[in-house]
């Protein structure tokens, strides 16, 4: 995935496009971990994800105090370099994580990848998700061949983190007969299809 993201940082601006108060929070993954009274701190994620949204959760995330960061999403997607760098700020944070898609709303394409950084990733039945191929937008014309290499680099890093948070989803994504990543359709789900066939990709509901 470092190579995927250095690659895209290099040559190309790569797009996925998809055309709080206090609460009881587990701390910790462990089985067992107590349970305790903590206030979430709350980041709001909407629109076309940027280079500029990265920049600004970023900066909102080292400014927040709090043991738990709740960041509520609805977006339709975007840059995925930018949201694999809050995906990767949000898994390296000493804080509880909660992304939270609330129902009408909508996580698509790049969105999906800042959803999957949460401990704890919260779906409304009626939200809405996607996940398609990466798309090679970039200002730069670049030949057939590494476009296609571009894509490909950036389809196994989107499959990774799938995998690191429900190798069970990320099985089903690259069933035969979905091919998700692999098609520029993908495959559309709501909060509540995806809590069912995504293993534990969807953790509860808001």
């Amino acid at each position: 995935m470092r190579a995927c993201l250095i690659l895209i940082n290099c040559v190309a601006a790569l797009t996925l496009s998809g055309c709080t108060g206090g609460a009881f929070i587990p701390r910790g993954d462990a089985p067992g971990t107590t349970v305790e009274m903590a206030r979430s701190r709350d980041i709001s994620i909407s629109g076309v994800i940027t280079q500029a949204t990265a920049d600004r959760v970023l900066d909102e995330l080292e400014a927040l105090p709090g043991p738990v960061v709740t960041v509520h999403l609805d977006s339709p997607g975007g840059d995925v370099s930018a949201a694999f760098q809050i995906n990767d700020r949000l898994k390296r944070s000493d804080r509880l994580v909660v992304t939270s898609v609330a129902d009408e709303a909508q996580c698509m394409s790049s969105c999906t990848l800042i959803f999957a950084a949460g401990n704890r990733r919260l779906a409304g039945q009626k939200s809405r998700f996607r996940f398609h191929a990466p798309l090679y937008v970039g200002r730069l014309p670049l030949p057939e061949p590494v476009v296609g290499l571009i894509e490909a680099m950036t389809r196994r890093g989107i499959a990774n983190t799938y995998a690191g948070v429900s190798p069970e989803f990320a099985r089903y994504l690259a069933q035969p007969g979905i091919l998700a990543l692999h098609s520029r359709k993908g495959l559309a789900l709501s909060g509540g299809e995806l809590a069912v066939v995504g293993g534990n990709f969807v953790t509860g509901t808001p």
